[in-house]
């Protein structure tokens, strides 16, 4: 149904879902007769293959007209498999959903300063994520938050300074972090929705 929108996420969307929680207070104040229904799974405690194992149960069961995906970055910190370990997986559940449901899929890009030990792989991920859009399915969109960072870090640059920073040293996210991804999500889901 295309008012419910599930959100699944690791701690890309905030160590608790913060940025999740937000984007959906910020929408339900923003398009208050708007009717819309989310179902937040962030951070989801279960990893890619868990979640690619009970889909039918925890994605498709929900009958989302809209399925927000910011996942992959748990599974790069936790080692023991590289990208494209990581993109099989996650190539294998968009297949999953996109077969069994009628919902748009967004994919979500991960800011390569969030894993701070090997920005490569995250760099290398979002690429493989992106290509996803380059499919015939005109039922997946790539939010790319990755470069929407990179052009606020531009931006923060040109100013000479940075006023607050978006990740601790870790790559675990501040703040405003979270509320400057609220937003991004916000934006991008109200352009869809028009």
């Amino acid at each position: 149904m295309e008012n419910r929108i599930l959100i699944i996420g690791d701690e890309l969307l905030g160590e608790q879902g913060e940025a999740a929680n937000r984007f959906a207070e910020i929408l339900l104040c923003r398009e208050a007769n708007r009717p819309v229904q989310f179902s937040i799974n962030a951070p989801a405690p279960q990893s890619l293959r868990q979640l690619l194992d009970r889909a039918s149960a925890d994605i498709i069961g929900k009958k989302a007209g809209r399925i927000i995906l910011g996942l992959g970055l748990k599974e790069l910190k936790r080692g023991g498999t590289d990208y494209n370990g990581v993109f099989t997986l996650y190539q294998a559940l968009a297949h999953e959903i996109l077969s069994k449901t009628l919902a748009t899929v967004h994919f979500l890009t991960i800011p390569e300063d969030m894993f701070p030990q090997a920005p490569s792989q995250v760099v290398a991920l979002n690429d493989l994520l992106r290509g996803l859009a380059s499919q015939d399915d005109k039922r997946v969109r790539i939010m790319d938050f990755a470069a929407y960072v990179a052009d606020f870090k531009e931006k923060q640059l040109e100013r000479g300074k940075f006023g607050r920073s978006l990740y601790t040293d870790d790559g675990l996210p501040t703040s405003i972090c979270n509320t400057f991804l609220s937003l991004f999500l916000y934006d991008f889901i109200k352009k869809e929705l028009k």
